[in-house]
């Protein structure tokens, strides 16, 4: 009898413990303070790729051996020149150009370019200085997570939680609608993600169902943060 009531006592604690949980859990989550981010601080630029040339022309084969790069010319007509602070590779070619890809921004190319020079000009092979090297970016890929604002006050249907501040999903069948049907493609038996292209800035921006977001094609990052103005606009009144 006396064991009963102790594990009557033991399950009555466990049961208050549970319930202080739940009741902390829940303060914890009214107490949440939603903080405003801007659309650069939710951005992420996560490749640039950039070109330029070094030299008038590039003897390969010897690079290759000088600078122990990679060159399967059966394969691939370049010679792959590897950075690893900043992360980068670069392509030569014959022709004296380069091609940079990998960085996260312009200051990791300019870095990883300046290295390349150093280290042909070390190795006895003839390019021109580096202040007299020309480099364009020609594309930069970034990511974006659309959110919901802060002031929000909408509620998950499924779990009753308000969304202000939080992730978006987005019914992509509805948006394929909504957005100008001459620049949309979508068609998730190939590719699970809404295709969106615009022409000015002429970009091409991939949209997930989970709010999601990859721009591809932009040479600035401003041409990226007008996209994805533009694209915000064009589903404000879906909220």
């Amino acid at each position: 009898m006396a064991k009963s009531g102790k594990d009557s006592k033991a399950k009555s604690d466990k049961k208050d413990s549970k319930a202080k949980s739940d009741k902390k859990d829940s303060k914890a989550k009214s107490d949440k303070v939603l903080v405003a981010t801007t659309d650069e601080e939710r951005l992420t630029v996560v490749n640039v790729v950039a070109s330029t040339r070094v030299a008038e022309e590039l003897d390969l084969p010897d690079i290759a051996v000088q600078l122990n790069c990679e060159y399967e010319p059966e394969q691939f007509p370049g010679v792959v020149y590897r950075v690893v602070d900043p992360k980068l590779a670069i392509l030569m070619f014959r022709s004296g150009r380069a091609v940079c890809t990998g960085g996260k921004n312009k200051d990791n190319i300019y870095t990883g370019i300046e290295r390349m020079i150093n280290d042909l000009r070390g190795a006895g092979i003839d390019t021109w200085d580096f202040k007299d090297v020309t480099i364009e970016v020609q594309n930069m890929v970034a990511t974006y997570a659309l959110h919901y604002p802060v002031d929000y006050d909408g509620m998950d249907k499924w779990t009753g939680e308000p969304q202000a501040g939080e992730p978006r999903k987005l019914n992509l069948n509805h948006l394929t609608f909504h957005l100008p049907f001459d620049k949309v493609e979508y068609e998730p038996e190939q590719f699970p993600g809404l295709i969106y292209r615009l022409d000015y800035p002429k970009v091409v921006c991939l949209i997930f169902g989970s709010g999601k977001m990859v721009i591809t094609g932009a040479r600035h990052k401003d041409e990226i943060l007008e996209a994805v103005e533009i694209i915000k606009d064009e589903l404000a009144d879906l909220l």
